[in-house]
């Protein structure tokens, strides 16, 4: 695929302001065009919303590592830290369904090796499921020692990981 493939498609630009007055614009298929390779395991990983299921592609779906980037909001890739992002655990998005159990899609939890901060990223349709049940389980076994507003997938949680994973 070239670029000149791309060159007809329209580009509707988004912009928008956040806590500064620097302006990000950003296109459809920014993320489609760039994708990324993986700074811990070196695979190639496309950032294609139909392969992923996530507008903003944020980790390796082989080794599940990340990079610190976001800082405001997903996809805004303005923090300056850039550095590894360590996958620690499992958590649920929390919802506030009033029929529902609370308990919204699966989650990721990464862990900055620069400056120690907590990421939550939204798990992609192509990540590798036995390495999530892996996390899940492994995060069993430690205290993570995680910021208040998150709450890790505990064992009694275990029976619905499992079937978010594997259906």
């Amino acid at each position: 695929m070239t670029y000149s493939n791309f060159e007809k498609i329209k580009r509707k630009k988004q912009t928008y302001r956040k806590q500064t007055n620097r302006r990000v614009e950003r296109t459809e298929w920014y993320q489609v065009l760039v994708g990324f390779t993986c700074s811990h395991c070196g695979a190639p990983v496309s950032s294609d919303v139909v392969l992923s299921g996530v507008n903003n592609r944020n980790h390796c779906p082989y080794c599940l590592w990340s990079k610190h980037v976001d800082l405001y909001q997903s996809g805004d890739r303005l923090n300056v830290c850039k550095a590894h992002m360590r996958p620690i655990g499992l958590t649920f998005k929390q919802e506030r369904n009033k029929y529902g159990s609370g308990l919204g899609e699966l989650q990721v939890i990464h862990q900055c090796s620069g400056c120690g901060g907590f990421s939550i990223n939204r798990i992609a349709a192509d990540d590798d499921n036995d390495l999530l049940w892996s996390l899940y389980e492994n995060g069993l076994q430690f205290d993570l020692g995680l910021d208040e507003n998150i709450r890790p997938a505990r064992r009694e949680d275990k029976e619905l990981v499992y079937r978010r994973l594997f259906g």
